[in-house]
């Protein structure tokens, strides 16, 4: 998302043109911070879909948001006292209005009371208010207090990336890496305080933040596996070899292994995805075999995704790429008939409903695709694939689109809130507004 910056100084997101989305290619959660088993950035079902109607990286959301992922207790604590006032100086920090968010949501009695705790906050999908809680709760920290402040300064940027407001996120998570860029003092001792999950999420708002097309993406994950590496050489070494550790460091080079993958798609570079997927070790073979199979899809290697497709053992996920591939060569009616197929069989499958109404949508039936979305919409947690395409599906049958956005709106805001899928608040672009 660019960044923009008004006479004021103040920060603005430029707006978008937006068309029909096709479901994308979901990322299963793994164990890093930007994913779903133990971060909030990820909510993505674990089972067996194939295609994700979620909408890109930055809308990785999560029902959980309590505390930072777990950390390896080190041999040696750090003991040097720090000082992270820098962090507390309210001009690093903006204000969230609430101009973007439709009326229905402002006025809803789902809205929590203004004493509403952090952890409530979270609990319940209130990410712009948490975010505006969690900065409050940040200035009364105590200077010295690392891991209070770094908690608060993690959730306060992974509930902007949750609200889609990533571009406030990596102007705000300056603060802290251009303090340790320029090496000020101090910068050796707070370094190893910083949680692994912050870190990861640094390193994904500097890419963002940066006009290199990614390359300081790459780079920042490179240098974070380097690293990796060596302190799982230094685990397996010890004296009394910690196993926990061992395997945890492990597990976090095998996602960002994954992780420079997802970031070379979002370069476009999608061959050179591939061969890195190729030279990654992980014990999990069906996963990448999955998401090669994906990729050689996304660049039209009908027959190189039949290969990887063939390979793949969990039954679900063949069959339903092996949907997909129906659809990649242009058989799309067989295709939307298996979807219906899969969408009867595992009823409340958001993933299999939404693949169907595109499909139904690809083949002239607007009406059904309709249907079949108002459905998702009423049984399921609102996601912003769901929200976006419905928006698209009225402008495209009606002459009334204003008025049936706004009323997905008030429904939606009359759920009760929930933490799945971004949130329980959704922006005026969610729905097209």
């Amino acid at each position: 998302m660019d960044i923009t910056k008004s006479p004021s100084g103040s920060v603005k997101r430029q707006s978008r043109n937006v068309s029909f989305q096709r479901p994308q290619v979901e990322r299963r959660a793994t164990r890093g911070p930007l994913d779903a088993v133990d971060d909030p950035l990820a909510d993505f079902s674990t089972g067996s879909a194939v295609a994700s109607p979620t909408v890109p990286a930055s809308a990785r959301q999560s029902a959980e948001l309590q505390a930072l992922p777990p950390e390896p207790e080190p041999r040696e604590r750090p003991t040097a006292d720090v000082d992270l006032r820098f962090l507390k100086d309210p001009s690093n920090y903006h204000q969230l209005g609430t101009e973007d968010i439709p009326t229905a949501f402002l006025d809803s009695p789902n809205q929590p009371p203004s004493d509403t705790p952090l952890a409530d906050l979270l609990r319940h999908g209130h990410f712009r208010r948490a975010a505006g809680t969690a900065l409050v709760d940040l200035t009364k920290c105590p200077s010295v207090d690392a891991t209070g402040i770094f908690e608060l300064f993690y959730t306060r940027l992974a509930c902007l990336v949750l609200i889609s407001r990533v571009d406030l996120a990596s102007v705000e998570a300056a603060s802290l890496t251009d303090f340790l860029a320029r090496n000020a003092p101090g910068a050796e001792q707070i370094a190893p305080l910083i949680p692994w999950g912050l870190r990861i999420l640094l390193v994904r708002l500097q890419s963002i933040a940066a006009a290199d097309g990614g390359r300081r993406g790459i780079m920042a994950l490179y240098a974070l596996s380097a690293e990796v590496r060596a302190h799982t050489h230094e685990a397996q070494e010890a004296e009394n070899g910690n196993e926990n550790e061992v395997t945890l460091w492990s597990d976090r080079l095998r996602d960002l292994g994954l992780r420079v993958a997802d970031t070379f798609v979002e370069m476009g570079e999608l061959e050179t995805a591939t061969r890195h997927l190729d030279s990654l070790v992980d014990p999990d073979i069906d996963e990448l075999v999955y998401r090669k199979a994906l990729l050689r899809l996304r660049i039209g290697d009908v027959t190189g995704a039949r290969r990887c497709v063939d390979r793949i053992e969990n039954a679900q996920r063949r069959e339903a790429l092996d949907i997909l591939l129906e659809a990649a060569n242009g058989h799309m009616p067989k295709a939307a008939e298996r979807w219906q197929a899969r969408a009867d069989e595992h009823a409340g499958d958001a993933l299999s409903a939404t693949n169907l109404a595109v499909g139904l949508l690809y083949t002239g039936k607007i009406a059904q695709a309709r249907q079949v979305f108002e459905a998702i919409s009423q049984r399921s947690p609102a996601f912003p694939g769901l929200l976006f395409n419905l928006g698209t599906v009225y402008e495209l049958c009606t002459e009334h689109a204003l008025e049936r956005k706004t009323e997905l709106a008030q429904s939606i805001a009359a759920k009760a809130p929930s933490s799945t899928s971004g949130g329980w608040e959704r922006a005026n672009f969610d729905f097209k507004l």
